[in-house]
């Protein structure tokens, strides 16, 4: 198929017209593409799904895999020269931030809930079939994990260790907010030793799941809140209101 521009995040975060509308159109578009890595990741959008909220790219993925890659990524991957940094997405949707991530030569694990596996799963093979050879690419897997399903979380763990565990815009309902976090802990639990943490990037979609999140993640967690403020090429970042928590496990006392 053709590549249309207007499809790609960057063009349209930097055309006319106000952000929000320009996104808007973005998600109704079939794919959405990313240059990163010296490449791209092209992903599939699932319009017309109704049982998830996954079947477009939310903003906030793309934000986080650009924070990623410009101030966090580059320390981490010199610190461990020796390996590729094996990370984790949670509720992964079309897999955008993922799969950025992978093309950046991080390995991947791929999560989200079955029904929305089928579009993730032809994302990532997309993914493989348009690495180009000699790039440092990363591992991509994909596998289900529901959060209140104590075999997924341990399935997931087998995965790891995790340098890093991922996700944007999962705090929409207070009843998931305990189970996020407790996934969050499991899944670092296994990185002593290592710089492991998570990164979240949100939207206040729901103020009581947010606040609750904001509330209680400090009994798991050290929690870090960064500001996209400031920061160059983040201007639509703040203008959405988006922000970053980095958690990183409690020491066991």
């Amino acid at each position: 198929t053709v590549f249309e521009p207007a499809s790609d995040i960057d063009a349209a975060l930097g055309a006319s017209g106000g952000t929000t509308e320009n996104l808007f159109k973005l998600a109704n578009r079939p794919a959405v593409r990313l240059s990163v890595g010296g490449g791209f990741v092209e992903v599939a959008q699932d319009r017309g799904t109704t049982e998830h909220s996954g079947g477009v790219v939310w903003e906030t993925s793309f934000f986080l895999v650009r924070y990623l890659e410009r101030h966090i990524l580059p320390g981490m991957q010199t610190a461990c020269i020796r390996r590729k940094l094996r990370a984790v997405e949670l509720g992964s949707g079309c897999g955008l931030l993922g799969l950025a991530l992978a093309r950046l030569g991080c390995d991947i694990v791929l999560t989200d809930q079955p029904s929305a596996l089928a579009n993730l799963r032809t994302n990532a093979r997309t993914f493989e079939a348009s690495s180009v050879s000699g790039k440092s690419n990363g591992s991509v897997q994909v596998m289900p994990l529901d959060w209140a399903k104590k075999e997924d979380i341990i399935a997931a763990r087998k995965k790891g260790p995790f340098d890093l565990v991922v996700a944007s815009d999962v705090v929409f309902a207070t009843r998931l907010v305990e189970p996020l976090l407790r996934t969050i802990a499991a899944l670092l639990e296994d990185a002593s030793g290592m710089d492991a943490a998570c990164w979240l990037c949100l939207q206040q979609r729901d103020p009581d799941a947010h606040a609750l999140l904001l509330r209680t993640a400090p009994n798991f967690f050290s929690v870090h809140e960064r500001s996209f403020a400031g920061l160059k090429g983040f201007e639509a970042a703040v203008e959405l209101e988006c922000l970053i928590l980095e958690l990183r496990l409690l020491s066991p006392s």
